[in-house]
């Protein structure tokens, strides 16, 4: 069984305060592009093997593919029932596109149809919402406002395609420096995530690029330069709505056509050292409930 595992970009993030949990209350609206990871799933005796054709990625406990299996053997009462899981990685590493919360949300899909859980929508959301606050938006994709510490999320419908290119310098950000540098505004509100709703559901794409935001670009930008040489690369080959994904370090730019994208997307391509990777990508639907 192979399936797919689609990165995902923020439209807009709005910081709200800090939880009591330690998480930061947040809501964002976010969709999945074509960009994908594929995971090949298949049984063995006992115990969850995971490879990876990327060698940066662990595959020990600290990958959440690893997790997701261990907490579906846990809740289910499976013992260690085996699996063997391979990730074909396209997704750039750490580059706040939710790669590894996408591959995660797979293998919860996977594994419930190989070993024939029966497990419902909600079942699979509540587990999700264990693994990280990425995973349960990753389960189905296509648009949605997730809020909470993200496990919260109300998928809209969005008529597309939208298209975009994505640049990734190649630099790690940690999730929780970003989040740690953001100060509390306190005029901040969601308004501008129903604008951005309202838009999307009109099919408006004209009007898409000025409504991006995103709390967490300001501090990120400031510390890393490479953030701005890529809104700027993006900026000059004509890309408009220009925003940082999550808490980076990709940024994407919207483009009017596939065509469109891919010509920004090959300039680029001549244009930043081989480190850098670029991509012309395109938004997806949401995944049917089935795998």
């Amino acid at each position: 069984m192979t399936l797919s595992s689609f990165a995902k970009i923020n439209l807009c993030i709005h910081l709200l305060g800090k939880r009591a949990d330690g998480y930061h209350e947040i809501v964002t609206l976010m969709e999945t592009v074509d960009l994908a990871d594929d995971l090949a799933l298949s049984g063995q005796e006992k115990g969850t093997t995971v490879t990876c054709s990327d060698p940066a990625v662990p595959t020990d406990g600290r990958n959440l593919v690893q997790k997701a299996a261990g907490l579906l053997r846990e809740r289910c009462g499976l013992g260690d029932r085996g699996v063997r899981i391979h990730i074909e990685k396209r997704i750039p590493v750490a580059a706040g596109l939710a790669g590894g919360s996408g591959n995660a949300a797979m293998t919860l899909h996977g594994l419930n149809a190989l070993w024939s859980l029966g497990l419902r929508e909600e079942d699979l959301m509540d587990l999700a919402a264990e693994l990280g606050s990425d995973v349960p938006f990753c389960l189905y994709g296509g648009v949605a406002v997730a809020s909470g510490r993200g496990e919260k999320v109300a998928w809209l419908d969005a008529p597309g395609p939208r298209h975009y290119v994505l640049v990734c310098p190649p630099l790690e950000v940690a999730s929780g420096w970003a989040y740690s540098q953001w100060k509390l505004e306190l005029t901040k509100n969601a308004s501008r995530i129903n604008l951005i709703s309202s838009v999307m559901q009109a099919g408006d794409g004209s009007k898409l690029a000025s409504c991006l935001h995103n709390d967490l670009e300001p501090a990120v930008r400031a510390a890393h330069p490479e953030i701005d040489r890529a809104r700027e690369l993006l900026a000059d080959a004509g890309s408009k709505g220009i925003l940082m994904s999550g808490s980076g370090p990709s940024v994407f730019g919207l483009a009017p056509g596939r065509a469109e994208a891919e010509r920004i997307a090959h300039d680029l391509r001549g244009r930043v050292e081989p480190s850098w990777r670029v991509f012309a990508v395109s938004s997806t639907s949401r995944r049917d409930a089935t795998v």
